[in-house]
């Protein structure tokens, strides 16, 4: 193999960073002008080179992103995730806030188990008032506060932090995707979202009685004398999921979809500390002084949202690419 051969195999080794349309259309020009400017018995390329070929490639990628991303199916699906997300974490301020609210009154109690249920009745508002910047800006401070109000366990609770890891990943979601909407035309309100608040009213009604007739616990069974007894309260809960599943497949298809990889970062934060920390969740809980976590391991929880995001993102783009390549094939058999 030449010089000139053995450079050109690099280039084009380089250029399968693209995504594949953009090297259709540019790779033969683009290779063509970096053998040219090529030195005579160059067989790799630079490191410059090298570096501005892949930089650019990230860019053109996240480009193509950003125009799917901005579609409107994902932009209705945000729409959905702001308000269920919000709805979801107002009921979750307000499961506690009878203990909370009398203490605080005195004088004795934290002011952050007050503002989580306010902010989000907040954002919930103005939501579905369509003032989107607003929306915005009170959904980063109630995903704020929430950082604060667990993250204030990690000194002497590190595994309560962990636990608690999914539900700051929804309030952070909440956030993203009300900045989400801020660019571009207004979306359309969701379809069924009185559903989703049924679903909300049914769940704390459920909640409620939980909690009058068995104390605050997260647990859904007890017991009782030596035997097993689901709690009153889990009857609601089922016809509250019923009721938002119900306002989930209102969406249609497309919308449905993107509903699910939004939400995918909560079912992959919660997964990853159910199974990839539990070694550290039983050896936290049972140490005299607690164990915190490494840069490594803090590094691994933070990355694991946006890239169950990522993926999520692909396989819905890689599913509507194969579902229409079928619609296709099957109107040309029926042409036939």
């Amino acid at each position: 193999m030449t010089a000139h051969d053995e450079l050109e195999r690099r280039y084009r080794r380089l250029m399968t960073a693209y995504p594949r349309r953009h090297r259709r259309e540019y790779e033969e020009e683009m290779v063509a002008v970096l053998l040219a400017a090529a030195e005579p018995g160059k067989r790799r390329p630079d490191l410059r080179d090298g570096a501005d070929l892949l930089v650019n490639a990230l860019v053109v990628r996240l480009r193509g992103w950003g125009g799917v991303l901005g579609a409107e199916a994902w932009r209705r699906a945000a729409s959905v995730v702001q308000l269920a997300g919000a709805l979801f974490l107002l009921g979750v301020g307000l499961h506690r806030l009878p203990l909370r609210l009398a203490p605080f009154l005195a004088g004795g109690a934290d002011a952050l188990d007050v503002a989580r249920p306010a902010v989000w009745a907040i954002v919930v508002a103005v939501a579905l008032a369509g003032l989107r910047r607003v929306a915005t800006g009170v959904a980063m401070a109630g995903a704020v506060v929430e950082v604060v109000h667990v993250a204030r366990w990690y000194d002497h609770s590190p595994s309560q932090v962990l636990q608690s890891s999914w539900l700051v990943t929804v309030a952070l979601l909440v956030a993203v995707a009300s900045a989400w909407l801020v660019g571009g035309p207004p979306v359309t309100a969701p379809r069924g979202r009185w559903w989703f608040a049924a679903a909300l009213v049914v769940a704390f009604g459920g909640r409620v009685v939980d909690d009058r007739l068995y104390g605050y616990s997260s647990h859904l069974a007890l017991i009782v004398e030596g035997r097993p007894q689901v709690r009153l309260g889990v009857p609601f809960y089922l016809i509250a999921a019923a009721l938002a599943g119900w306002a989930w497949w209102r969406q249609g298809g497309p919308v449905r979809r993107r509903i699910l990889a939004l939400t995918a970062p909560v079912a992959g934060i919660a997964a990853m500390v159910s199974y990839g920390f539990a070694g550290f969740m039983y050896s936290s809980q049972r140490f005299p002084s607690p164990i915190l976590l490494q840069p490594v391991q803090w590094a691994v929880l933070l990355a694991t949202p946006p890239a169950v995001f990522a993926l999520a993102a692909v396989l819905v783009d890689r599913w509507e690419r194969l579902s229409a390549l079928v619609r296709l094939g099957r109107q040309a058999e029926n042409v036939r």
